[in-house]
């Protein structure tokens, strides 16, 4: 099929009625509670099921008209197709060869990804590094509630306070601007350890600190998710974990080697300030390299900035197909969920105790975390830095 006659056979689609999708947005409060749950779950893992290949392009004309992607739109109803069911693209005619190539390597070839896509998981990566490097404590001769109140110091803020900043930070300030201002934080607050002289003056600047590890710990494995390709999106996001522990080893690195660095005229503890200052050196390549890596789609948006989303999928995507197919299901996915939300008329935080998937998801998270810390990873890990 040509091109022109492929574009007309599209478009003669959107003008053929067809059948309302059992599975539509108008019927998700309909029925039962369990029936109305099971087809809003079944929405929200992909909102283009079950619609003809009609539907599927009036509904593109809806979106690129009310979005102004007016330039893109034949290049969205075909990522629309692909959308619907991305491991049976073979099928489509309207893709051209080159297009399957991409989309074959997905799985084929996975991890031949853009050099953009890696750098961002790098300097994301850097992001863990900070949170594993501040866990690295100077040792005092004060008792060992105080030592361990000062090591504890950024966790409490964490805890109490500036976990909480993570929502209103990553919507107001996009994911970048949340994980620049947080790892500052981080960084600010190392340096400002350095320079204390008395064990209370360490304990408010490690509680500073506490204010970046806070958002930070919870928006890069965010940024990573919405950026990453879904192939290799646990991979990809998990880097967090293993660089996190990579920053307690360099924290112990840089221990042993300041721990032996003399007192110059002026100066005591020299070297246990170095070491609480060393940690800001991978804050500084966080805050200096996140505003040059691509915004994530899903903020942009959830912002209305569809074209500045879709040129963030370009640079991290290898074809504009790929790019079209994740930027139009993400929209679709965004917009399900404000429609689900728009029928139930509750706060976030209520759901996360009334709606059975949000609760049983965050007691599964509460129970892993809390064994995580519970069974001792943590210490373990310094104990074993500290004896190597």
């Amino acid at each position: 099929m040509t091109p022109e006659k492929e574009k007309h056979s599209l478009r003669q689609l959107t003008s053929h009625d067809s059948h309302r999708d059992s599975g539509s947005l108008t019927e998700v409060g309909s029925g039962t509670g369990m029936e109305a749950r099971k087809r809003e779950n079944q929405l929200l893992a992909n909102p283009l099921m079950n619609k003809s290949e009609s539907e599927l392009c009036r509904g593109v004309d809806e979106f690129v008209e009310r979005t102004g992607m007016t330039d893109i739109r034949e290049l969205l109803y075909r990522a629309a197709l692909v959308a619907q069911d991305r491991h049976n693209f073979e099928r489509l005619h309207q893709l051209s060869e080159e297009e399957k190539v991409f989309l074959r390597e997905e799985k084929t070839h996975k991890w031949r990804q853009t050099k953009t896509l890696y750098w961002q998981i790098f300097m994301c990566s850097m992001g863990a590094v900070v949170q594993g490097m501040v866990r690295i404590g100077a040792k005092t001769r004060h008792d060992t509630i105080l030592v361990g109140l000062v090591n504890a110091a950024p966790y409490l803020c964490s805890a109490v306070f500036s976990c909480w900043l993570t929502y209103p930070l990553s919507k107001y300030l996009g994911r970048r601007g949340a994980i620049f201002w947080s790892t500052l934080c981080a960084g600010l607050g190392c340096i400002w350890g350095a320079v204390t002289n008395t064990w209370w003056h360490l304990f408010i600047s490690r509680l500073f600190l506490g204010l970046g590890i806070g958002p930070k710990s919870a928006t890069v494995p965010i940024l990573a998710a919405e950026i990453s390709p879904a192939a290799i999106r646990g991979s990809l996001e998990m880097q967090w974990q293993t660089w996190t522990a990579f920053g307690i080893m360099l924290g112990t690195v840089s221990s042993l080697i300041f721990q032996n660095v003399p007192d110059k005229p002026g100066i005591t503890g020299l070297n246990w300030r170095l070491m609480l200052g060393s940690a800001c050196l991978p804050a500084i390549i966080v805050c200096s390299q996140v505003y040059l890596t691509p915004e994530s789609p899903r903020w942009l948006i959830g912002k209305g900035r569809y074209k500045q989303a879709f040129e963030s999928l370009q640079k991290l995507r290898r074809s504009d197909i790929q790019a079209a197919v994740d930027f139009y299901y993400t929209a679709k996915c965004i917009e399900m969920e404000e429609e689900i939300r728009s029928h139930h008329k509750r706060s976030r935080f209520v759901e996360l105790f009334t709606v059975p998937r949000n609760r049983r998801a965050a007691r599964a998270a509460a129970v892993v975390m809390f064994m995580q810390q519970f069974c001792g990873i943590n210490v373990r890990q310094r104990l074993a830095a500290r004896s190597s």
